[in-house]
Order: C-alpha cells, then structure tokens, then sequence
C-alpha cells in the first residue's frame, strides 16, 4: 500500500519493480528480491509492461555500483542491508560509495 494525493492507493508490482528500479538504480535482481519476484526476467518483464501502460521512460539505465550504493544509503537503507544486497563488508560498500561521491564532488556521507 502506498499512501497519495490524501487516498490510500494500491500498486501493481510492476509499478514497484518500476519505481524501485528507478529510484535505486540497482540490479534487477536485486529488484525482483526486493520486491517479491522469483527471478529478475520476471520483474524486469512486469516494470516493462507498467512502463508502456503508463507511456514512462524505457529502458531504464543501471547506475554505477557506488551510485547504486549511495542512493540507496540517501534513501535509509542501513549500511549493512547494502553490504548484505552486495555481499561484501560494510567497509567495502562504503568505500565505494565514498570514492563515487568524492568522483561527482557530494557530500559525504550521503544524507
């Protein structure tokens, strides 16, 4: 359930795969994991046939590893969901995801 426009509103799980993807920027493996789908063929196929229903952007674009990394830090995922979605230690993850936003001149860490 997602809450909009003062109305509870109920979404297709492809419209999560959709916006997870997009907002994320991750893996659709990680998406179809996260989102409740066996496989990411599968998840990729629901938020492709949302993106064409609602005339949205297709294809979406996979990010960078660190970007990957650093929204999904932004967006209040614990350092060590991130570390357990990648399998690597916390250090590893958030060396990559600092060295990314050094790259692209942000703040650090990601608020």
């Amino acid at each position: 359930m997602r809450y909009g426009l003062g109305r509870i509103t109920d979404m297709t799980r492809g419209q999560e795969a959709y916006i997870f993807r997009q907002q994320y920027r991750c893996s659709w493996s990680i998406v179809a994991k996260e989102v409740g789908y066996c496989n990411s063929q599968s998840a990729l196929r629901a938020a492709r046939n949302y993106a064409n229903r609602t005339k949205s952007p297709w294809p979406l674009k996979k990010a960078s590893k660190g970007a990957c990394i650093y929204k999904s830090r932004q967006h209040g995922m614990t350092w060590m969901a991130v570390a357990n979605n990648y399998n690597q230690s916390i250090a590893a993850v958030q060396r990559c995801a600092y060295k990314w936003a050094k790259r692209y001149g942000l703040e650090w860490p990601p608020k």
